[in-house]
């Protein structure tokens, strides 16, 4: 199936937040159903009180990873009764998802990086273990193998598809990219997206000044140690997919400012000797991290790689009934588990209208 590289953008349904001109000669790189992949990570980081909605308490966040995973696959969360709720009410956006992959008709890969719950669903084990809490400056342990084995995915994951979407499901995240950007030296202060409405930023300032000061970053360090110090297991592991996967098709990855730490990791990574092809490369996200007026995705990427094409599907919850999703409207949840990405794919393939989206997404939060 060949993508009409204008169509999805001429009736709004996608929106290019970055990237210019060369997000529209992508676009028309893409050929094709992609394959998905949703890399779910836990990281003690998220536990800390007030730092992530993504989960109705610290001790649910445990959860959130393994009960998106669930989700995807099975249609029904597994390892509790229900999926993951911000405490006001809106679902997680596994709902998004679910219903975009629906439309494309492709079974999701997840890939464990290391998480407290273990997701009962096949997953791909890249050697990853759950992160502590990055105020300790020691956030996360790999196995020796680590490198080759998130390489192996990555290519395992995209042999034979025409392209590729590449996601997250790892709470407490926002934090982790702002200090992972801060580690690589991009100033992401009061830039990143938040499950909270208007964006913590104070306190995941603070979180994120000790963990700098715990792990005593210097000019020598690289991006692995960066990660290793201050970062979320999903990053390094989705920054080498995505690498590897790069150098066999083209790449989306699925997130807001989320995304933006792994570009900055994976592109650290490259500088440093790891091959990849970064023009096949781009990002999709919601509407909800485009507009979202506490966090710039969009500046973010300009100081990271202003090359680098940046889309948005353009989902609209303002006039559903559906229980919890027009609390999405008020910025309590804005983007996870690939939404962005998997609602990007289905429009720009054709699989799907965005009204005949909604509704699907809607047929399935009701359906909870």
């Amino acid at each position: 199936m060949k993508v009409n590289p204008t169509a999805a953008l001429d009736n709004g349904s996608v929106h290019v937040l970055s990237g210019g001109k060369g997000a529209t000669s992508f676009l028309a790189r893409l050929e094709g159903i992609p394959v998905f992949a949703c890399v779910v990570a836990t990281t003690a980081t998220a536990e800390i009180e007030g730092i992530s909605a993504a989960g109705e308490t610290p001790e649910k966040r445990r959860y959130t990873a393994a009960l998106d995973a669930e989700f995807l696959v099975h249609g029904k969360p597994l390892s509790l009764p229900d999926i993951p709720r911000n405490p006001l009410g809106p679902p997680s956006p596994v709902v998004i998802t679910k219903a975009a992959l629906e439309a494309l008709g492709v079974t999701p890969v997840i890939v464990d990086a290391g998480c407290v719950v273990e997701p009962k669903t096949p997953r791909v084990l890249v050697g990853g273990v759950p992160g502590k809490s990055i105020v300790t400056g020691e956030a996360l342990t790999l196995a020796d193998d680590f490198v080759d084995r998130c390489r192996t995915a990555g290519r395992t994951i995209v042999e034979g598809a025409p392209w590729a979407v590449l996601s997250e499901s790892a709470p407490g995240g926002t934090t982790t990219a702002l200090s992972v950007m801060k580690g690589l030296g991009v100033d992401a202060t009061g830039k990143v997206s938040s499950s909270m409405p208007g964006g913590n930023h104070s306190l995941k300032d603070g979180v994120v000044n000790r963990a700098l000061a715990a792990a005593g970053l210097t000019g020598d360090s690289t991006a692995l140690d960066v990660a290793r110090s201050v970062g979320d297991p999903m990053q390094p592991a989705l920054a080498l997919m995505a690498l590897e996967a790069s150098l066999h098709c083209p790449v989306v990855l699925g997130g807001g400012t989320q995304m933006a730490a792994v570009y900055a990791l994976l592109k650290r990574m490259h500088e440093e000797g790891e091959s990849g092809e970064l023009s096949n490369i781009a990002i999709a996200t919601t509407r909800w991290v485009g507009i979202d007026k506490s966090a710039d995705l969009g500046g973010l990427m300009s100081v990271i790689d202003s090359t680098v094409p940046v889309y948005a599907a353009w989902l609209d919850f303002s006039q559903t009934t559906a229980p919890g999703l027009a609390h999405y409207e008020q910025g309590l949840v804005k983007e996870g588990v690939g939404a962005g990405a998997a609602a990007f794919a289905a429009l720009v393939t054709g699989s799907v209208t965005l009204p005949t989206l909604i509704n699907r997404i809607e047929e399935i939060t009701e359906d909870l």
